[in-house]
Protein backbone atom coordinates (compact mmCIF):
# COMPACT_ATOMS: atom_id res chain seq x y z
CA UNK A 1 0.00 0.00 0.00
CA UNK A 2 2.79 2.34 1.02
CA UNK A 3 4.97 1.39 -2.37
CA UNK A 4 1.82 2.49 -4.57
CA UNK A 5 1.24 5.55 -2.40
CA UNK A 6 5.04 6.48 -3.40
CA UNK A 7 4.74 5.97 -7.15
CA UNK A 8 1.55 8.05 -7.51
CA UNK A 9 3.40 11.03 -5.26
CA UNK A 10 0.66 10.71 -2.45
CA UNK A 11 3.16 12.23 0.26
CA UNK A 12 3.79 15.88 1.03
CA UNK A 13 5.68 17.73 2.77
CA UNK A 14 3.99 20.60 4.58
CA UNK A 15 6.11 22.92 6.33
CA UNK A 16 6.63 25.08 9.41
CA UNK A 17 8.53 28.32 9.16
CA UNK A 18 9.75 28.82 12.69
CA UNK A 19 9.76 33.25 12.50
CA UNK A 20 11.47 35.20 15.16
CA UNK A 21 9.44 37.43 16.85
CA UNK A 22 11.76 40.62 17.00
CA UNK A 23 12.63 40.79 12.98
CA UNK A 24 10.67 38.35 10.91
CA UNK A 25 13.66 36.75 10.33
CA UNK A 26 13.55 32.85 9.39
CA UNK A 27 15.54 30.58 11.74
CA UNK A 28 14.76 27.16 9.91
CA UNK A 29 12.31 25.30 8.32
CA UNK A 30 10.41 22.39 10.30
CA UNK A 31 8.60 19.69 8.34
CA UNK A 32 5.97 16.68 8.09
CA UNK A 33 4.57 14.12 6.25
CA UNK A 34 1.20 13.94 4.96
CA UNK A 35 -0.30 11.63 2.98
CA UNK A 36 -2.74 12.99 0.56
CA UNK A 37 -4.97 9.55 0.01
CA UNK A 38 -6.73 9.62 -3.64
CA UNK A 39 -9.97 10.16 -2.43
CA UNK A 40 -8.25 13.84 -1.38
CA UNK A 41 -8.54 13.26 2.38
CA UNK A 42 -5.12 13.72 4.68
CA UNK A 43 -3.87 11.43 6.51
CA UNK A 44 -2.15 12.07 9.78
CA UNK A 45 1.55 10.52 10.85
CA UNK A 46 0.14 7.44 12.94
CA UNK A 47 -1.68 6.35 10.14
CA UNK A 48 1.70 6.67 7.85
CA UNK A 49 3.47 5.13 10.78
CA UNK A 50 0.78 1.90 10.31
CA UNK A 51 1.03 1.49 7.25
CA UNK A 52 4.70 1.41 7.02
CA UNK A 53 5.66 -2.40 7.54
CA UNK A 54 9.33 -3.58 8.32
CA UNK A 55 12.68 -1.57 8.38
CA UNK A 56 13.75 -2.27 4.36
CA UNK A 57 10.12 -0.02 3.25
CA UNK A 58 10.86 2.59 6.54
CA UNK A 59 14.06 3.10 4.85
CA UNK A 60 12.20 3.54 1.41
CA UNK A 61 10.14 5.70 2.53
CA UNK A 62 12.69 7.65 4.44
CA UNK A 63 14.82 8.27 1.03
CA UNK A 64 12.09 8.61 -1.27
CA UNK A 65 11.48 11.83 1.19
CA UNK A 66 14.53 13.07 1.61
CA UNK A 67 14.96 13.19 -2.61
CA UNK A 68 11.60 15.47 -2.26
CA UNK A 69 13.34 17.87 0.62
CA UNK A 70 16.34 18.15 -1.04
CA UNK A 71 13.92 19.24 -4.42
CA UNK A 72 12.80 21.51 -2.02
CA UNK A 73 15.62 23.01 -0.84
CA UNK A 74 16.86 23.64 -4.57
CA UNK A 75 13.71 25.62 -5.08
CA UNK A 76 14.04 27.73 -2.43
CA UNK A 77 17.61 28.51 -2.85
CA UNK A 78 16.81 29.71 -6.23
CA UNK A 79 14.20 31.81 -5.07
CA UNK A 80 16.67 33.52 -2.42
CA UNK A 81 15.59 31.43 0.78
CA UNK A 82 18.51 29.56 2.02
CA UNK A 83 17.11 28.08 4.93
CA UNK A 84 17.64 24.36 6.47
CA UNK A 85 15.13 21.86 6.85
CA UNK A 86 14.01 19.95 9.69
CA UNK A 87 12.35 17.07 8.58
CA UNK A 88 10.01 14.77 11.15
CA UNK A 89 9.31 11.44 10.20
CA UNK A 90 6.81 8.47 10.70
CA UNK A 91 9.64 6.14 11.96
CA UNK A 92 11.76 5.03 14.73
CA UNK A 93 14.56 7.01 15.36
CA UNK A 94 16.73 3.90 14.99
CA UNK A 95 15.92 3.59 11.42
CA UNK A 96 16.91 7.41 10.94
CA UNK A 97 20.04 6.55 12.86
CA UNK A 98 21.19 2.82 11.25
CA UNK A 99 23.97 2.90 9.00
CA UNK A 100 22.11 1.73 5.65
CA UNK A 101 20.02 5.40 6.34
CA UNK A 102 22.13 7.84 7.36
CA UNK A 103 24.77 6.48 4.21
CA UNK A 104 22.61 6.84 1.55
CA UNK A 105 20.94 10.06 3.05
CA UNK A 106 25.04 11.26 3.02
CA UNK A 107 25.22 9.65 -0.21
CA UNK A 108 21.60 11.79 -1.70
CA UNK A 109 23.17 15.01 -0.01
CA UNK A 110 26.40 14.85 -1.27
CA UNK A 111 24.53 13.98 -5.21
CA UNK A 112 23.19 16.93 -4.61
CA UNK A 113 26.15 19.33 -3.77
CA UNK A 114 24.12 19.74 -0.22
CA UNK A 115 25.93 20.67 2.92
CA UNK A 116 24.57 18.05 5.40
CA UNK A 117 23.81 20.47 8.25
CA UNK A 118 20.87 21.56 5.57
CA UNK A 119 18.93 18.75 6.21
CA UNK A 120 18.17 16.93 9.20
CA UNK A 121 16.02 13.83 10.59
CA UNK A 122 14.04 13.20 13.27
CA UNK A 123 11.36 10.61 14.09
CA UNK A 124 8.10 12.16 14.32
CA UNK A 125 7.23 12.52 18.29
CA UNK A 126 3.88 13.70 17.86
CA UNK A 127 2.60 10.36 16.30
CA UNK A 128 -0.13 10.78 19.33
CA UNK A 129 -2.21 13.52 17.49
CA UNK A 130 -1.02 16.18 20.46
CA UNK A 131 -0.13 19.77 19.32
CA UNK A 132 2.59 20.33 21.84
CA UNK A 133 2.97 24.36 20.12
CA UNK A 134 1.01 27.55 19.08
CA UNK A 135 1.13 27.67 15.36
CA UNK A 136 0.05 30.73 14.16
CA UNK A 137 -1.46 32.37 10.53
CA UNK A 138 -0.29 35.38 10.68
CA UNK A 139 1.30 38.53 12.87
CA UNK A 140 -2.15 39.02 14.70
CA UNK A 141 -2.37 35.86 15.59
CA UNK A 142 0.67 35.69 16.79
CA UNK A 143 0.12 38.50 19.02
CA UNK A 144 -2.94 36.98 20.46
CA UNK A 145 -1.20 33.92 20.97
CA UNK A 146 1.96 36.09 22.79
CA UNK A 147 -0.55 37.34 25.02
CA UNK A 148 -2.31 34.65 25.95
CA UNK A 149 0.65 33.33 27.37
CA UNK A 150 1.55 30.95 25.12
CA UNK A 151 5.41 30.18 25.80
CA UNK A 152 6.20 29.25 22.81
CA UNK A 153 5.01 32.57 21.32
CA UNK A 154 7.68 34.37 23.44
CA UNK A 155 10.80 34.53 21.05
CA UNK A 156 9.80 32.60 17.66
CA UNK A 157 6.89 31.29 16.55
CA UNK A 158 5.51 28.49 13.76
CA UNK A 159 3.91 29.48 11.05
CA UNK A 160 0.80 27.37 10.07
CA UNK A 161 1.57 24.43 8.03
CA UNK A 162 2.05 24.84 4.02
CA UNK A 163 2.62 22.67 1.26
CA UNK A 164 6.69 22.88 0.56
CA UNK A 165 6.05 24.40 -3.19
CA UNK A 166 4.03 27.08 -1.57
CA UNK A 167 6.44 28.04 0.97
CA UNK A 168 8.66 30.89 -1.31
CA UNK A 169 5.27 33.08 -1.30
CA UNK A 170 4.67 32.58 2.26
CA UNK A 171 7.61 33.82 3.54
CA UNK A 172 7.78 36.77 1.06
CA UNK A 173 4.37 37.49 2.89
CA UNK A 174 5.19 37.25 6.47
CA UNK A 175 8.15 39.14 5.39
CA UNK A 176 5.93 41.88 4.02
CA UNK A 177 4.06 41.87 7.16
CA UNK A 178 7.20 42.61 9.02
CA UNK A 179 8.07 45.85 6.71
CA UNK A 180 4.09 46.73 7.06
CA UNK A 181 4.00 46.31 10.74
CA UNK A 182 8.05 48.00 11.05
CA UNK A 183 6.96 51.04 8.93
CA UNK A 184 3.72 51.58 11.04
CA UNK A 185 5.83 51.67 14.41
CA UNK A 186 7.81 54.37 12.96
CA UNK A 187 5.46 56.30 12.86
CA UNK A 188 3.41 56.05 15.91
Amino acid sequence: MIGNALELGEFELWCHPHVAARDGSIACVQAAVRWRRQDGSLAPSPAIAAALSGIAEQELFVLHLVCDALAALRIWDGEGFELDLVMALPVPQQVLDGRTTRGAVAQLLAQAGMAPSRLALRADDCLDGDAACCEVADLLDWLRAHDAGCAQAAGEFIATPRPVHVLPAALRRWQASYAAISAADAFS
